[in-house]
């Protein structure tokens, strides 16, 4: 797991008047909103007895932890310690918890999970088509079981579809193979497209044009974001954005936006979300029993054929992005933690001052 990357911690509308817990990278998370409707993340962990602040309240513009009533403002300061009066404001310096950047956008709650001042950090991948009206977005989210490297290089793999989700409904084409392809890359991944046989069935076929190929594709954008692009034909064309958060090693929670250009009117928005879901769970079904669980870091853990190559791309970058000393030393945070010691996500406030209660994640030398 990597950090200096945006993450979607919550769809938008999960965060009402009260905190919300989340779980992204193994570490715990509070989201709140202050007095204006600003979303804030702190690191869940009051700095006084370890309180959980996600079982607090909202007070004004502050998150309150419900074990002794401390009050911690959106940029992660201790603004009110009951404990010592009225009048008496807070120590300075380390009465804070790590405060992370936090942003609204796409129907979602993207919070920056690394200490990258905001002109080094990588962007969220972007929704062109978000406010475009000549397409229609929704927003859903499913809980996966599996590492959400597992889930970016299935979406990533040409030759899996004929099989997880064709077979089922017409059987496999004995002339089955992945076309050649050329890779693109981009500031932050790479992407490849093919064309696949036409799949128009039912009613699709009297609105799709059987005459034209149907081509499909996918980009990845930093470890744990992409963008499944589908052309029906020429003029239906469907865009999956999808953003994997790392709720751990072995869970994953998936935020979809999807994109149609086609059947845009609401009414259509729960034939086309039944059927996302479908997808989903035909790919979640394997997946969730893919042995190791945990892929491996580069190209000779596993066996790869030429139509691979785009998923052993995205391991060559996942491997680049480690030498930045931005990958977790997940075995190492494990064996010196010990159920005593806490580490927590470096925020971009640790790179003013060194003066915090809590270390910082381990993080992985360069391979």
């Amino acid at each position: 797991m990597f950090i200096n990357f945006w993450y979607a911690a919550a769809l938008a509308p999960e965060l009402r008047d009260k905190p919300l817990r989340v779980r992204m990278l193994g570490q715990n998370f509070v989201l709140f909103r202050d007095r204006q409707g600003v979303a804030h993340c702190l690191s869940n962990v009051c700095v006084h007895r370890c309180g959980s602040l996600a079982q607090g309240w909202v007070s004004g513009d502050r998150v309150v932890c419900p074990y002794h009533g401390w009050e911690f403002n959106g940029a992660g300061q201790c603004e009110r310690i009951p404990s010592l009066g009225p009048d008496q404001p807070p120590p300075p310096g380390r009465a804070r918890v790590d405060a992370y950047p936090t942003v609204e956008r796409y129907g979602l709650l993207f919070v920056f999970l690394g200490d990258l001042p905001e002109a080094e950090r990588p962007p969220i991948m972007p929704i062109p088509e978000w406010q475009d009206p000549a397409w229609r977005c929704t927003s859903s989210t499913f809980s996966i079981k599996a590492n959400y490297r597992r889930l970016v290089e299935n979406a990533l793999d040409f030759g899996h579809a004929e099989y997880v989700h064709f077979v089922g409904r017409r059987g496999a084409d004995p002339a089955h193979r992945v076309p050649d392809y050329v890779i693109h890359e981009t500031p932050w991944g790479a992407g490849a497209e093919v064309a696949f046989p036409r799949q128009a069935k039912g009613l699709w076929r009297f609105f799709s044009n059987a005459s034209q190929e149907t081509r499909a594709g996918s980009e990845f954008h930093g470890p744990a974001q992409f963008v499944t692009r589908i052309r029906i034909d020429a003029r239906m064309w469907a865009w999956q954005y999808v953003f994997e958060t790392p709720v751990d090693e072995f869970n994953t929670r998936t935020f979809l936006v999807n994109a149609r250009n086609f059947f845009t009117s609401t009414l259509f928005d729960g034939v086309n979300e039944r059927r996302n879901a479908r997808i989903v769970a035909e790919d979640q079904a394997i997946v969730e029993q893919l042995e190791p669980p945990l892929p491996a870091d580069g190209p000779t853990g596993d066996f790869s054929v030429k139509a691979d190559m785009i998923q052993l791309y995205y391991r060559q970058c996942l491997q680049r992005w480690q030498a930045r000393g931005w990958r977790i030393d997940l075995p190492r945070m494990e064996q010196e933690r010990r159920g005593t010691t806490l580490f927590l996500i470096p925020s971009p406030a640790r790179r003013e001052s060194r003066n915090w209660v809590f270390d910082t994640v381990p993080l992985r030398a360069a391979p």
